[in-house]
């Protein structure tokens, strides 16, 4: 029996090594239903204000204005907001000029971007929060019975919304030209403008 005594020492490492990696296990697997949570309700706001934006009635005053961009942005970000997403929001427009489209019809790219800060419960990492960030890509060619406001020439820009703000409260910055949008955004505008 004497031999054995010595034995249960050198399993307690073991054990002690063993409880730490599931303890590291259990807080990354915390840490990664946070962030997933948090995409998760990021994803669903987008796609809350894509389908606001398509909603005939919402967007009539876009359709019908000479700021589409803005109204859409405002449209959005309270989209955003009234989903519980309080990251800061981007909302990238591109419009067609006059000459690119019919008449009764405007041409709009419009995408969306929420970023957020998530604080992690168990940081397992030096850093101790994560940023989590969803987008979403969409165009769109209202048509009205008779002829609508289009610009002379292309509009392109992103309206920024801080932590928090809401409609009213973005900050808009032109871009030059369609290669300063997102990739994805600048092949849609391409795809829809037939090359």
């Amino acid at each position: 029996m004497s031999r054995y005594r010595g034995e249960r020492g050198n399993v307690a490492p073991l054990a002690v090594a063993l409880c730490l990696v599931l303890v590291m296990t259990l807080g990354f697997l915390a840490d990664c239903a946070v962030l997933y949570g948090a995409k998760a309700r990021q994803e669903q706001a987008l796609d809350a204000a894509r389908s606001a934006c398509m909603d005939a009635g919402q967007a009539a005053s876009a359709k019908y204005g000479d700021d589409a961009g803005a109204v859409l942005a405002d449209l959005i970000v309270d989209q955003v907001r009234a989903q519980g997403v309080e990251g800061a929001v981007s909302v990238w427009f591109y419009e067609a000029p006059a000459r690119a489209v019919a008449e009764s019809e405007r041409m709009w790219v419009v995408g969306m971007q929420v970023e957020e800060a998530k604080a992690l419960p168990f940081v397992v990492s030096p850093a101790p929060d994560a940023k989590v960030a969803s987008s979403r890509v969409f165009s769109a060619r209202p048509y009205a019975a008779q002829q609508v406001w289009r610009p002379d020439a292309r509009i392109c820009g992103v309206h920024r919304f801080g932590d928090g703000c809401g409609a009213g409260q973005g900050r808009f910055s032109a871009i030059s030209a369609l290669e300063g949008f997102p990739r994805e955004i600048a092949e849609e505008a391409q795809a829809r403008l037939g090359g």
